[in-house]
């Protein structure tokens, strides 16, 4: 029995400091954490230094005097400085005349077609048309290339005849190649069905497909004649 009363009391004794332990860890822990959010505390042995206060700036700075400069300056002295010429200087310029231009010559266009040397001259309808008689007027004829060829429907060059016949407009187109009873290469357009005699009042041109000319404007006559009904008029390629 005395040695079970003993091992109680050691027991007891060491709950006891273990309590006194724990509570003193706890004071301890908790003693340090005030000092960490408020080192300035009374027990505090180490309290940090106090900060100086903090300087404070005035609300308003306070304007420096300006200086002020007096209403008026008053010039001391005035020098004024005075130019006499000694001597008056003349020039005189004559005047030269512009030499008038001298106006160039014009220069001659270039034609591609000109009309071949010997036409126009005139023949009788009845000689290409019989079945017509009389009753026909009209202008025709061949176009040759550079070399001497005569050119077709698809050489791109066509045969414009425009102007006046009796007071009625006129305007009409030929394509050589189509009329090949006047030779290779035959153009032919007819103006009238009958001879009617005019006096300047028509020309013919050598124009390309887009309506380009290719040769000057020949003025022609017609003549009220059975015999001289269709105006032969050839064309021939020129090189430059």
């Amino acid at each position: 029995m005395a040695r079970r009363s003993a091992s109680s009391s050691q027991s007891a004794a060491l709950w006891f400091f273990g309590v006194l332990f724990l509570l003193g860890t706890l004071v301890t822990m908790g003693g340090c954490v005030l000092l960490y959010v408020n080192p300035h505390l009374p027990f505090n042995p180490f309290p940090p230094p106090e900060l100086p206060p903090r300087l404070t700036l005035p609300p308003t700075p306070t304007p420096l005097p300006i200086a002020t400069l007096p209403p008026t300056w008053t010039p001391t002295a005035t020098a004024t400085a005075t130019f006499t010429p000694t001597f008056t200087p003349t020039m005189t310029v004559t005047p030269t005349p512009l030499a008038s231009p001298t106006p160039s010559a014009t220069p001659t266009p270039w034609w591609r077609y000109v009309l071949q040397p010997g036409t126009p001259f005139y023949v009788s309808s009845s000689m290409f048309h019989p079945e017509v008689g009389c009753q026909w007027l009209g202008v025709a004829g061949q176009i040759f290339d550079a070399q001497g060829t005569p050119l077709g429907p698809n050489a791109g060059v066509y045969v414009l005849v425009r102007g006046q016949l009796a007071g009625e407009p006129i305007e009409a187109l030929g394509i050589p190649g189509l009329a090949p009873w006047y030779g290779p290469g035959g153009y032919e357009i007819q103006l009238a069905e009958k001879p009617i005699a005019s006096g300047g009042t028509l020309y013919i041109q050598l124009v390309d497909g887009n309506g380009r000319p290719l040769s000057k404007a020949y003025y022609f006559n017609t003549q009220d004649d059975c015999n001289a009904n269709i105006v032969l008029i050839n064309f021939v390629e020129e090189t430059p």
